[in-house]
């Protein structure tokens, strides 16, 4: 029933057909427990590529969506688009709305198997994070390859290199993060949503996901503290140290978003592994 489901919802969008999908989310925040039922609702707009998205999350034993949401990095639900081939990222921010619903209008760039991440803090609980795997379009299976990438690598202007691609499981590493212009520290970096960078890592097999920042390498290393938000016109250090604690053994994507110069943001892709 699930393979004639996908097979299903395949055809609605790839024909036109703009009868709504109901996805319920698999919980996928690695080392973490749900706490909650997370729903996605997707409308096919004027293209197929054109989606209206409506997340929510409801108590485990209710259906009445939750309304309180928890502020992280500037944002109440953060939510995370990859297709399946891991060639496609996407970072967006739908808005809460007063019936508990977060919806956004996004126009996605080709069509694909994506894997929706939703990524927020409901009613004071620990993170909830679900996947919702959703077709748009005619959708090719292609194997999932990710080549080696070293430890450093050019976006744009910058060159982005990492102390290391190699973490151990079950423990919390420290990986030195650099981003260089013109062989020096970069001096034209801003925040991006309050900090000095953003990561997403995803586990190429089980698609299991981790949501870490970077901290400024002079900035306060206590990780009992909430982190200070920083106005989008301060200026950041090109040198930043990231706290990851991969769970579980295996290779995974990294996405390494930040924000250059004229305002631009860049996203830096690795291959690590965690053994």
């Amino acid at each position: 029933m699930k393979l004639l489901s996908s097979v299903l919802a395949v055809v609605l969008f790839s024909s036109g057909i703009c009868h709504p999908e109901l996805l319920k989310g698999s919980f996928a925040l690695q080392g973490n427990s749900p706490e909650t039922n997370g729903y996605l609702k997707a409308t096919q707009g004027a293209t197929v590529l054109d989606q209206r998205l409506d997340f929510w999350m409801t108590p485990t034993k209710s259906t009445t969506p939750i309304k309180q949401y928890q502020v992280e990095m500037t944002q109440k639900l953060h939510v995370v688009l990859v297709s399946d081939d891991f060639k496609t990222f996407l970072h967006i921010h739908p808005q809460l709305d007063s019936a508990g619903h977060f919806v956004i209008n996004q126009k996605l760039p080709r069509p694909a198997l994506y894997h929706v991440y939703a990524d927020g803090e409901p009613n004071k609980l620990n993170h909830q994070v679900f996947r919702f795997d959703l077709p748009v379009g005619v959708v090719v299976a292609a194997p999932r390859k990710l080549p080696p990438t070293g430890m450093g690598v050019k976006v744009g202007p910058y060159e982005v290199d990492l102390s290391t691609v190699r973490l151990k499981a079950g423990h919390m590493e420290m990986i030195d993060v650099e981003i260089l212009k013109d062989g020096k520290p970069a001096k034209d970096l801003h925040p991006y949503l309050g900090v000095p960078a953003h990561a997403v890592f995803l586990n190429d097999k089980d698609l299991s996901y981790v949501h870490v920042h970077p901290m400024a390498m002079d900035g306060d290393m206590d990780m009992s503290k909430p982190i200070p938000e920083l106005p989008d016109s301060a200026s950041t250090s090109g040198e930043m140290m990231l706290h990851v604690a991969i769970q579980q053994a295996g290779t995974y994507k990294l996405w390494l978003q930040f924000r250059g110069a004229g305002n631009q943001l860049y996203v830096a892709e690795f291959t690590m592994s965690a053994s």
